[in-house]
């Protein structure tokens, strides 16, 4: 049956949720706050247009607008200040704060207007169209912050009756609290549907960068990482090294060991750096036969013992699909990577036309 599928799918993603960690999830939240925000901005939006709209009912209740005018035209300059502040605020955290604001802001003056109201009959109708607001917030936040608005929302509720004296408080509160339980379930189930979306997501992604022959990045990799010239999550000071490999005489493997070889020598290496390198590397397949690598907190120095090494591994090795040897240029990044990516370059050519099957520094 399709529910009996749908809860195992849901134990599935909790199981996947529980076991990721701080900084994953900390990713997770705000890719999903990127992809509701701006529904979310609408739906606040939309709120307080219709906040203001109520002035007909209370026209009709109290056969005037100026009782509750102020209220209700007050919202709209907070909505402006929202909007501002969620275009100067990138943050998840401040925008899903902002969010709750603006929506504890209709609710306070929605209060408002309902002291000013000679009738008070349907403060709990208005109280329950306020979980429209909490249902629309929470797409972008984490469930326990659903949660405690709403704590504050009756909290809100219990202050003004003390002043406003509302019909019917046990009811209203009653129904409140099973509309927060209610719609707090619902965002939990919609974060565990959202985490599905943000798998299939986070693989396309890997797939965008990854080279499916090699498995190990592709050139589009740079597009992530290098910014305005720069390596992005390089700290100032910290030595990093790039290097760059040729497979010597590859089109001669082509040639005489057919496509297929050539394809296994490629993947041979591309696994190879992969086992050899660090966690925070990048190995780039730069195109062709020529790999990039990233060495991250590694002088040129000792980039250069590292890919001495490896070359000395694959000229010895007993497990190639044939033997061949590499031809390898380091250089140290000096902060622009135009000008660094160029220095290895020039660094791997004169290991090639020096003889090949060696390490060259510029």
């Amino acid at each position: 049956m399709r529910i009996i599928e749908g809860v195992k799918d849901l134990m599935a993603l909790y199981k996947d949720y529980s076991t990721m960690s701080k900084d994953e999830k900390a990713d997770f939240y705000e890719a999903k706050c990127d992809y509701y925000q701006k529904y979310v901005e609408l739906g606040l939006m939309v709120g307080c247009l219709s906040s203001v709209c109520f002035l007909f009912f209370d026209y009709v209740i109290n056969g005037s607008y100026q009782p509750t005018l102020l209220p209700r035209l007050l919202v709209l300059g907070f909505a402006v200040v929202f909007l501002i502040l969620t275009h100067i605020m990138k943050s998840r955290r401040a925008t899903v704060y902002l969010d709750y604001i603006l929506g504890h802001v209709m609710a306070l003056t929605a209060i408002w207007a309902i002291y000013n109201l000679d009738d008070r009959d349907y403060s709990g109708e208005i109280f329950l169209i306020m979980n429209l607001i909490w249902i629309t917030v929470g797409f972008a936040a984490r469930p326990h912050e659903n949660a405690l608005s709403y704590l504050i929302f009756l909290a809100e509720i219990l202050i003004s009756h003390t002043i406003i004296g509302y019909d019917d408080i046990g009811i209203i509160i009653a129904l409140e609290i099973i509309s927060a339980v209610a719609v707090i379930l619902s965002h939990c189930l919609l974060m565990l549907y959202f985490l599905d979306h943000y798998r299939i997501r986070q693989q396309l992604e890997l797939a965008m960068i990854t080279d499916p022959l090699t498995q190990v990045y592709n050139r589009h990799l740079l597009e992530k990482i290098v910014s305005r010239n720069t390596l992005k999550e390089v700290n100032e000071g910290e030595p990093v090294a790039i290097a760059m490999l040729d497979i010597d005489y590859f089109k001669k493997i082509n040639d005489e060991h057919g496509h297929y070889t050539g394809d296994l020598t490629l993947l041979y290496i591309g696994q190879k750096l992969s086992k050899e390198t660090h966690d925070d590397d990048y190995v780039i397949r730069y195109g062709g036969e020529e790999f990039v690598i990233i060495l991250k907190n590694c002088d040129v120095n000792n980039a250069c013992a590292r890919m001495e090494q490896f070359r000395r591994d694959i000229e010895s090795s007993k497990d190639t699909p044939v033997p061949f040897t590499v031809s390898i240029g380091v250089s140290r990044y000096t902060g622009d990577y135009s000008k660094s990516i160029q220095n290895v370059d020039t660094a791997l050519n004169k290991a090639k036309n020096s003889g090949r099957n060696k390490v060259v520094v510029v």
